[in-house]
């Protein structure tokens, strides 16, 4: 997570570029906001597990992440921590298992389908090539 939040630190004027084609200009500050604050969320209280983690990370992206990014970042790490429950850590298959979680969560929170132009055209490639 600290190497992401790096990149999306350096790249946040740039992510807030792209986002003013489209939006409101803010995407870059929110979610480096957002990156930032798991990080330390993190570090003042490490988890026990793997699903403490993602839980501990979706908790800090909804309330710290402004709009419905928030939310829907929130929700893919939530759902996250759901399937993967109190397990002291995460292989390849459970990795692939909780992220398909994830991802369908976003769907059912956003409505959106492949193809509508959102963030699950990112995420559901990613989640069936795992």
């Amino acid at each position: 997570m600290f190497r992401f939040d790096e990149r999306i630190t350096a790249e946040a004027e740039r992510l807030t570029a792209l986002d003013s084609a489209i939006g409101d200009a803010d995407h870059g500050t929110n979610i480096a906001r957002g990156t930032g604050a798991v990080r330390q969320r993190l570090a003042d209280a490490p988890p026990d597990d793997a699903g403490a983690l993602l839980k501990s990370s979706g908790m800090a992206l909804v309330s710290t992440v402004g709009g419905a990014s928030g939310s829907l970042y929130g929700t893919l790490f939530l759902e996250m921590a759901k399937s993967v429950g109190p397990a002291p850590d995460l292989d390849t298959a459970g990795l692939a298992d909780a992220f398909r979680a994830g991802v369908a969560g976003v769907v059912a929170r956003g409505r959106a389908e492949p193809g509508d132009k959102t963030m699950v055209d990112a995420l559901q490639p990613a989640a069936e090539a795992l």
